[in-house]
């Protein structure tokens, strides 16, 4: 129920964020005259976020102040290949960039919120003794993590080549179904850290 209770919140949070967002940009077009946007849908690659085992790819639907964001991930990592420990999961970023210029250029610097929802299980191995002496057996603990906050970046646009950089930060909150336990050391980096954290990308693709 908490599980669902999350996906609910996230799904009601990032419709009225997009909402919001595709309002405040309508009437901001209607104010200024008709601009024609050429390629206005952008599909990027981020290859930074291989080394962590997730394979993301980035929609962004340009308008004449801003653009529409919506980024899947998978996550596959093996932690260990000693033990075959391993990191599997899937992943929704949503979120509204809003052009500090009055209409899409070659270089457009933007500021936006995102509302992010991921789910990642763990596979760990631990030592279970019984009568016979020490198994070696393996548990699974499911993580649900929010998060909310902004990026700020710089997007260029070369005619159907596009390249974006971005540095932002929010609140990031991690729920455990599981037997893990939770560490108050616990640094931002970390699968189960609660709290303030930074986040950065650097992502190209084509426009069509």
């Amino acid at each position: 129920m908490k599980i669902k209770s999350a996906l609910a919140i996230v799904a009601s949070l990032s419709v009225g964020m997009l909402f919001t967002g595709t309002l405040c940009a309508q009437t901001r077009y209607a104010e200024r005259r008709a601009v024609t946007i050429n390629n206005p849908n952008h599909m990027l690659f981020s290859p930074l976020y291989f080394f962590d085992g997730t394979f993301m790819l980035t929609y962004e639907r340009l308008l004449p102040s801003g653009a529409i964001r919506v980024t899947p991930s998978i996550k596959l990592q093996n932690l260990s290949d000693r033990d075959f420990s391993q990191r599997e999961g899937w992943g929704l970023d949503v979120g509204y960039m809003f052009f500090l210029t009055s209409r899409p250029y070659v270089a457009n610097f933007y500021m936006g919120p995102y509302a992010l929802y991921k789910n990642i299980r763990v596979k760990e191995p631990y030592d279970y003794i019984d009568a016979y002496g020490s198994i070696l057996r393996y548990r699974t603990d499911a993580y649900n993590i929010l998060g909310f906050g902004v990026d700020t970046g710089l997007k260029f646009i070369f005619g159907r080549f596009t390249f974006d950089v971005s540095l932002g930060g929010g609140i990031r909150y991690a729920y455990i179904d599981g037997y893990a336990f939770e560490s108050s050391q616990s640094e931002w980096y970390n699968i189960d850290y609660k709290g303030i954290v930074p986040r950065g990308n650097i992502s190209f693709g084509i426009a069509f």
